[in-house]
């Protein structure tokens, strides 16, 4: 997929796509940020990279962790991925959720997966496996639906939340979209170190963009959109750098117009994307459980909510493990970044 038709965004309330801003609590409505307004001057690396290519070798690159699973109980879904069901006007008992565990981490993953998903739960797993540890720590939820959205958003990260429609699951995409996480969360101790406010985008500070002002080009066309975005794809090409052989010269002979930013990365999140001993050095929790249907009418959901009082209500992802928990930092449960792919078949 072109990274010119990469379109995420940080919404304000007034852009919200229909399907998400007709039930979008107040608490995810956005106030428009400085960055939205800013476009890179610079131009994208020439030739552009292969992200078809990229996707290929990063799945024969990455190992692939085991894992096990166990499935929610019936009445019982976090948070999150109920307010996910709801915002794209589908109904949460379709979905069915799952607590995973990977050998690199005691604590679990909770993914919820429409019934209707293309994509099957064994390979739904696999992907995340392949996620670099040090990043997928940082996703609190995982959703995948069935389809694309009314507006055809493709994916989009909501907070610590992953949301996924079909083709779209892939591992460039989950590290950009992953990237956006960690340009929140993970670099917060250096951001305000260095006197910004919490909150503040690692990208949105001049550790990152003096790196871009080093270089004479962009990762990707879309890069250019924002500093975030600029952000999130060197993080998803500074992946390939690190695990593919002969790194990003495989994929475009121009790639050193955008060396300072790849190295940049690499230096401030390698070691915690791939962390010494392979283990997880924390983990965002799952969001709480909450029961499928509202304890109100009509009276068929009233009864289901008191089929779900009657199971064992599911506990937190790190019950039982001493696995750190990772904090979201002030704000960066606000942050919503919206992906329109092209359509598949058309990468």
């Amino acid at each position: 997929m072109r990274s010119a038709q990469l379109l995420p965004l940080v919404l304000a309330s007034s852009s919200v796509p229909a399907a998400l801003g007709a039930t979008l609590p107040d608490f995810f409505r956005l106030s428009s940020r400085s960055e939205s307004a800013v476009t890179l001057q610079k131009p994208a690396v020439s030739p552009p990279f292969s992200e078809d290519a990229q996707d290929r070798d990063l799945r024969a690159d990455l190992p692939t962790r085991q894992w096990r699973f166990k499935p929610w109980p019936t009445f019982w879904m976090p948070k999150y991925c109920r307010e996910e069901a709801v915002i794209n006007q589908l109904q949460p008992a379709d979905f069915e959720v799952r607590d995973v565990w990977y050998e690199d981490c005691a604590a679990a993953w909770t993914i919820c997966r429409h019934r209707g998903a293309k994509e099957p739960w064994g390979d739904i797993l696999k992907t995340l496996s392949q996620v670099p540890v040090g990043m997928r720590q940082h996703v609190a939820n995982l959703v995948i639906l069935p389809g694309r959205t009314s507006d055809a958003t493709a994916a989009y990260t909501r907070g610590s939340v992953l949301v996924f429609t079909p083709s779209f699951f892939k591992l460039g995409v989950l590290f950009h979209e992953f990237t956006h996480i960690l340009d929140m969360v993970a670099l917060q101790g250096v951001v305000t170190s260095h006197g910004y406010a919490e909150g503040t985008a690692f990208s949105e500070t001049k550790l990152w963009t003096r790196a871009y002002g080093n270089d004479s080009a962009v990762p990707t066309a879309y890069a250019r959109t924002s500093w975030q975005e600029d952000f999130a794809d060197a993080g998803r090409w500074a992946l390939s750098d690190m695990t593919h052989a002969g790194g990003l010269s495989v994929y475009s002979p121009g790639w050193r117009a955008c060396a300072h930013q790849i190295a940049a990365y690499k230096a401030w999140l390698g070691e915690l994307v791939f962390p010494r001993g392979g283990v997880c050095s924390g983990k965002v929790d799952t969001s709480p459980a909450v029961p499928v249907f509202a304890a109100a009418k009509p009276p068929p959901a009233a009864a289901a909510a008191a089929a779900a009082a009657a199971q064992k209500k599911p506990g937190s992802g790190l019950d039982g493990t001493k696995v750190k928990k990772i904090v979201m930092p002030k704000g960066a449960e606000n942050m919503l970044w919206v992906y329109h792919g092209p359509a598949p078949g058309m990468q």
